[in-house]
């Protein structure tokens, strides 16, 4: 049976000043958004879609918020960090869902904020999904194409409001069946990141086995 698929979007505060950062300060979540699509039928299946109180640096929330178009109402049902741990363990099942975003910063705020709070982090990184990366390597570009433009080349019927993580969700989930819909499939994706990581380490063993030639040449010259 093949695995379901949790697409999550996080947003979270950023320190973007030259100046003040405060010690130790790290991005929060401060809204997620999740649709669960079934892995067989395609049909969504579950929804998330919670603000987050932003524990450690409240203070430096207020430019994201704003961002992000939440509002102090909003924030009035901020539920706590780990009572999104909760809800997020009820839409995924270790080895069985995959853990799906668009790019890698998702999973590496998630991956902190359960380090910082002291909490296990409840997806298995095995699950994780980059389908930013599985779109770059589809297409063989050596650049990275934001969401709204990859839904516009796909044609992708997106709705919502772009910034805003239910939505950005969403979007992803329909990208991503989009994608399964023309021929694209998980698998494909992992043959082409490991195709990509051979072709990379390749590169580097041709750059330095050229800098040994050189620095030989160069030794012959001196002698």
């Amino acid at each position: 049976m093949p695995k379901d698929f949790l697409v999550v979007d996080y947003e979270f505060t950023q320190y973007t000043r030259r100046i003040g950062r405060p010690r130790g300060f790290f991005s929060e979540i401060i809204e997620i958004g999740a649709v669960k699509i079934d892995g067989e039928t395609g049909q969504v299946v579950g929804k998330l879609q919670d603000f987050v109180i932003p524990h450690f640096y409240p203070k430096q929330a207020k430019e994201a918020l704003d961002f992000c178009m939440i509002t102090d109402k909003d924030m009035e049902k901020a539920v706590p960090f780990k009572t999104m741990i909760e809800e997020m363990k009820k839409v995924y099942e270790k080895g069985k869902t995959w853990f799906v975003a668009w790019g890698g910063e998702d999973y590496h705020v998630l991956s902190e904020g359960c380090k910082r709070h002291k909490i296990e982090n409840p997806i298995d990184f095995d699950d994780y999904l980059d389908l930013a990366e599985a779109y770059k390597l589809m297409k063989g570009d050596n650049y990275t194409t934001g969401l709204k433009k990859a839904t516009e080349e796909q044609d992708v019927d997106a709705g919502g409001l772009w910034h805003t993580a239910f939505d950005d969700a969403a979007n992803t989930g329909k990208l991503l069946l989009k994608l399964m819909e023309n021929g694209w499939s998980v698998e494909q994706y992992h043959e082409q990141r490991e195709e990509a990581a051979r072709q990379k380490e390749e590169l580097a063993r041709a750059k330095h086995d050229a800098w040994i030639a050189r620095m030989e040449a160069s030794r012959k010259n001196r002698a």
